[in-house]
């Protein structure tokens, strides 16, 4: 069930500027941005390159905005 969180206008125009680079929606970066971190500290060990490069194997890609 989607939640409403407050997030910075900051964060928002970035996530915006990035989505529409990666044909990700600005929710959609955010989630995106979210699983990266969180993948990243449950696997210290992996680059952030073979995060992404996991990340985005699992995740199939959408281009709605």
């Amino acid at each position: 069930m989607p939640k409403v969180i407050r997030l910075s206008e900051s964060l928002v125009m970035q996530a915006r500027e990035v989505g529409e680079i990666t044909g990700r929606s600005s929710s959609q970066q955010i989630e995106h941005w979210v699983r990266l971190g969180k993948f990243a500290e449950d696997h210290s060990d992996l680059t952030g390159q073979m995060l992404q490069d996991i990340l985005n194997a699992q995740s199939p890609k959408t281009n709605s905005h």
